[in-house]
């Protein structure tokens, strides 16, 4: 056991901070798609367990394939958990440290330097960019995906081919962003063939990837006979070279921990809503300076590494950095041509190419240990500032406190609302309106409680006795019957 720890003491180390970073969001509620999905997953019967699996027809009203990371998943809370958020927040833990451990693993396997994979272990496990996969349950598929992904891509590192089509399986059952999958691979056999720490024959790896192209071509037309092209308010696809670079852009500045709700304030051209420092000006200053000091740091070993006469290390920086970049495109291409639909949370798999190469760069570079520790602290101190500040602002955390207030004031009739809970309103017919006074808003209050809600989704889950009585009627005329419950959306909303 003290051998054990001694080998893995950086590492728990690591998890130690990367939990005490994150940790409050085993605490938050659903919100938002959650309770649409844990709708659908609310079965009584092993053959409505088993058509969560079903490939040719999902769900009514949802066009995704993700049976292990959604409807298993959420299945979990109707099944054991009565609904509570806080295990399936730890399942979401478990499986994020288990994602750590093995970038941990695979960047030793392809580096052979436990240092380099150390660090890309902890830039990866305290970036900022995380907040989407731990604060959102729904987010929980990128985990899942991740996770498999990854084992897939170490098994065949391990010549273990079998398990190695079983989780790319696993993780086509958890998103469909898993089609990556093979590419990866792919890279990975370029990379250490190249390099020369593993040589395998052409032929045999055509072998060994017969069956995940098989599967692939499979994969692809039942999908697209069956659920067709994604679509959606957000789900525009652009092919246009301008968008795609912007888009990249994004997700580079999000791996490099710049808050996501940023874009809200830049338009283009680099123009800067002013409203970003008028009202946010404490908390993105700060930002702004560590994330430039960490961009110097960053610079200094960029050029200490240009510098570098040695053949045989330049060589294979440049193929650290190709593979690197490689990794991070791949990871990011399913989402790449959807500019409305940008999230940091897409960054669960591509992330790891850029903590790699910076972790390469920082080892190899021969620079001072010291530089080494106070880059690694301002990595996580920016990580640490952006975290506080999406909390504070993002749409989830936000949605989060609407959802869980509606939730007391149903349940509990707690919060200083009209002062009915859920026994009161039983047969009632129930109206979230908006007030005279929101009309000087740029949004409606009940519009905006709808969407956090997921419609009546939040009521089917919770209160299947309300659902039907439920009215949305935003600044329509109140109605005067005898029956009705009329309930401001404002106040449910914390104003």
């Amino acid at each position: 056991m003290k051998s054990l720890f001694g080998k893995y003491k950086y590492l728990l180390l690591t998890f130690v901070i990367s939990f005490a970073i994150f940790f409050r969001s085993l605490f938050v509620f659903f919100t938002n798609d959650d309770f649409f999905f844990l709708k659908i997953s609310k079965v009584t019967n092993l053959s409505g367990f088993i058509n969560f699996f079903n490939i040719v027809h999902g769900p009514e009203g949802f066009g995704m394939y993700r049976p292990l990371t959604t409807q298993v998943f959420y299945f979990l809370s109707n099944k054991f958990f009565n609904l509570s958020p806080i295990p399936l927040h730890i399942i979401s833990f478990l499986f994020f440290f288990g994602i750590i451990y093995l970038v941990y693993k695979l960047i030793f396997e392809l580096s052979k330097s436990n240092n380099i994979a150390l660090i890309s272990a902890f830039l990866y496990a305290v970036a900022a960019s995380h907040f989407g996969q731990l604060y959102y349950l729904a987010a929980f598929q990128e985990l899942g995906m991740a996770f498999f992904v990854l084992l897939s891509c170490l098994m065949f590192i391990k010549n273990k081919n079998f398990l190695s089509f079983i989780f790319f399986v696993l993780a086509l059952l958890s998103k469909e962003t898993a089609v990556v999958t093979p590419v990866l691979i792919t890279a990975i056999y370029l990379f250490q063939g190249f390099q020369k720490t593993k040589v395998t024959n052409f032929k045999k790896f055509i072998v060994f990837l017969s069956p995940f192209i098989v599967c692939l071509f499979a994969y692809f037309l039942i999908r697209l006979f069956s659920y067709g092209f994604t679509s959606g308010d957000t789900y525009i696809w652009d092919f246009s070279i301008r968008k795609l670079i912007n888009t990249l852009f994004w997700y580079l500045l999000w791996a490099l921990n710049i808050p996501e709700s940023l874009i809200d304030f830049i338009g283009p051209g680099l123009n800067v809503n002013p409203n970003l420092f008028t009202y946010w000006g404490s908390q993105i200053i700060p930002i702004l300076v560590s994330f430039l000091v960490q961009g110097v740091l960053l610079v200094v070993v960029l050029v200490k590494a240009l510098l570098e006469k040695n053949k045989k290390e330049i060589k294979e920086r440049d193929w650290v950095s190709t593979f690197c970049i490689f990794w991070f495109l791949i990871g990011i291409l399913p989402v790449a041509f959807l500019p409305q639909h940008k999230f940091s949370f897409y960054l669960t798999l591509p992330l790891i190419g850029l903590t790699f190469r910076i972790a390469f760069l920082l080892v190899t570079s021969k620079i001072n240990k010291i530089f080494i520790w106070l880059f690694l602290l301002i990595w996580t101190l920016t990580s640490v500032l952006t975290l506080k500040f999406t909390v504070q602002t993002n749409w989830i955390s936000q949605s989060e406190k609407v959802a869980e207030m509606a939730h007391i004031y149903f349940d509990e009739g707690q919060i200083n609302l009209s002062g009915k809970n859920k026994q009161n309103l039983v047969g009632k017919n129930i109206y979230l309106v908006d007030t005279p006074i929101d009309s000087t808003l740029p949004w409606s209050p009940t519009s905006t409680l709808k969407t956090i809600l997921s419609n009546k989704n939040f009521f089917e889950v919770f209160y299947p006795n309300l659902t039907a009585k439920i009215n949305y009627s935003g600044l329509e005329k109140v109605p005067t019957q005898k029956d009705a419950v009329v309930i401001n959306s404002n106040q449910i909303l914390g104003y």
